[in-house]
């Protein structure tokens, strides 16, 4: 489902309204969804954008404190928190992975969800849908 979309608000591609929203995660994906009504692709893409990047922010906001509680406490807290920094690493490393994947798949018009992210998010929000 590339190319031009016959119906579209934007006016852009699907691939290319698609591939900035994986490309901006959260910000890029409400902009579109508020945007683009009519364009599936583009809205599965929106609610995909908005799930990876709010995950995003939420595990890294509670790492960080949990990191910031570990390195106040004496003494065994310092191996704490650099085992955790080293956690938070992986972290980054896993978010880059599935950010380049992402961008790639929603610039080659593939639609593709998160193995363990969308089920849950559809869960908890019924009504974010594409």
């Amino acid at each position: 489902m590339s190319g031009t979309s016959a119906s579209s608000d934007t006016g852009l591609p699907s691939n290319v309204g698609a591939g900035l929203c994986a490309i901006f995660p959260l910000i890029g994906g409400i902009i579109f969804y508020f945007i683009e009504k009519k364009d599936s692709f583009v809205r599965h893409w929106a609610v995909q954008s908005i799930y990876f990047g709010a995950s995003t922010f939420v595990l890294f906001f509670a790492l960080m404190i949990v990191l910031q509680i570990f390195a106040h406490i004496p003494l065994i807290g310092w191996l704490f928190a650099i085992l955790l920094g080293l956690l938070i690493f992986v972290f980054y490393i896993g978010y880059f992975v599935l950010w380049i994947m992402d961008i790639i798949k929603a610039f080659s018009g593939q639609r593709w969800e998160y193995p363990y992210l969308t089920p849950l998010w559809k869960k908890w929000f019924p009504n974010l849908v594409a």
